[in-house]
């Protein structure tokens, strides 16, 4: 997408060069066919590059080094490309307007503070990219209009920084990588249908990553590796089909939320091997699908699903029980489902467990497993067909079952070891209870009312 053509070759080029200046001043205009701009300004107090071209295939290249400058490159027309760079600059600002269809823009900002990268692109098919390294509250903001337009930013080793990236239209790819970064942002818009982000924060802390997508069939990867204290925000709504990864593995302190509302949309979220991290996943929709896995101690887990046909399967990715969604100590996870159809899988290792579930709506289906010490189960389920299955082993192992309310409602209690405490209460028509409790302290309360209720209960 970007041009590099052989500027000593370029017999139409207007090269402008100044070095070692106070206060350094260019401007280049340029009108018609492949035409080239150069402009280098070196050790200038205050340095200035204004390039405007107009017409088709037109190169514009601009540097600048060791000072306060500002680069704007503006270009009307198609196939055109801008290159803007600088080195080693305080408050420095490139500036890229582009108007037309596949032009491309390309910045380079090395070892600076407070330094800006603004590109605009009116059109289709157009490609902007922009790189920092090694800079101090330093901002990247890319704007592109209509579709199929590619936007890439890159900050490496830094603290402080900001990338922002806006997308109007259809088929918008936008991809931002902030790696060994302290504090920085990521900001990323879309609008339209078929669009694709991908967010990459690795090797810091206190990172902010913001995703929002509107319109059907989004798709949004985040990946926060080895990171502490940072945040992941995706909101994809309006359409159908929008599908989304979250990637917080290996950190402490995290925390990802994801939203999503429309018709069959995906959420993935991932915590490998982390410490006091929170996962919330919220759907409202038809045929929702959260698939969350936790591994580490301290971790929360909150799904909220609302709409038809919603499925949590919060344990190894989409395994059925007996995998090990959270996999430590401390954990708590919430589980809210109101709509058709819905299902839920979790699986709980270690201590200190607690799950609290509430199913409202039809053919809803919970199945539990919590293991070795401390664990709680408690829920609500009012609809029809709900079926609980709880699986507890351990000591002080509490279960609390409620279903109200007419359906076929079926509760499954197996508890092992001591101080279990088993209440079962069943509203409704054709109740099944059956508890199971093993050794010392066990107490089971089961109360149904309604029609052809069966209660089994065996304490060892």
């Amino acid at each position: 997408m970007f041009k590099y053509q052989p500027l000593a070759a370029a017999i139409i080029a207007l090269a402008s060069m100044q070095v070692l200046a106070d206060d350094s001043l260019s401007t280049q205009t340029q009108n018609g066919v492949e035409n080239v701009a150069e402009v280098q300004q070196a050790v200038a107090a205050f340095s200035t590059a204004t390039q405007h071209q107009t017409g088709d295939g037109n190169d514009a290249y601009a540097d600048q080094a060791n000072g306060i400058g500002t680069i704007t490159q503006t270009q009307e027309g198609e196939y055109n490309a801008a290159t803007g760079v600088q080195n080693t600059e305080t408050e420095g600002q490139i500036n890229h307007l582009q108007g037309g269809e596949w032009n491309s823009a390309y910045s380079e900002q090395w070892f600076g503070q407070n330094t800006a990268a603004n590109v605009t692109q009116d059109g289709s098919y157009n490609a902007a990219m922009t790189f920092q390294d090694s800079q101090v509250a330093s901002t990247i903001n890319i704007t592109q209009g209509d579709s199929e337009n590619r936007a890439d930013a890159e900050q490496l080793f830094g603290e402080g920084n900001v990338t922002t990236i806006t997308q109007g239209g259809t088929g918008n790819q936008a991809g931002t990588w902030q790696v060994d970064q302290s504090g920085g942002t990521i900001d990323i818009q879309q609008s339209g249908e078929l669009n694709e982000t991908y967010v990459d924060q690795s090797l810091g802390s206190d990172n902010q990553a913001d995703v929002f997508q509107s319109g059907d069939s989004g798709y949004v990867e985040v990946w926060q590796s080895e990171q502490e204290g940072s945040r992941a925000e995706v909101e994809q709504g309006g359409g159908a089909l929008n599908e989304l990864v979250v990637d917080q593995s290996i950190g402490a302190n995290n925390l990802a939320t994801m939203t999503q509302s429309g018709n069959t949309n995906a959420a993935w979220a991932d915590q490998f091997e982390a410490y006091d991290s929170t996962t919330t996943v919220t759907q409202t929709g038809d045929s929702n699908l959260a698939l969350t896995y936790q591994t580490g101690d301290a971790q929360s887990l909150t799904v909220t699903q609302t709409g038809n046909d919603n499925n949590v399967l919060a344990n190894t990715w989409q395994a059925p029980q007996g995998g090990t969604g959270q996999a430590g100590n401390d954990q708590i996870a919430e589980l809210t489902q109101n709509g058709n159809g819905n299902t839920a899988s979790f699986s709980q290792a270690g201590n200190f467990n607690e799950l609290y579930f509430g199913q409202e709506g039809d053919d809803n289906t919970l199945v539990v497993a919590q293991s070795d010490g401390g664990n709680l189960a408690q829920g609500s389920s009012v609809g029809d067909g709900n079926s609980v299955e709880v699986d507890q082993s351990g000591s002080g192992n509490q279960t609390n079952i409620l279903q109200s309310g007419g359906g076929d409602n079926i509760a499954s209690v197996t508890q092992a070891d001591m101080n279990n405490i088993a209440l079962v209460t069943q509203v409704g028509w054709s109740n099944q209870a059956t508890v199971n409790q093993s050794a010392l302290n066990q107490n089971a309360t089961v109360d149904q009312t309604g029609t052809g209720n069966r209660a089994t209960v065996v304490q060892q």
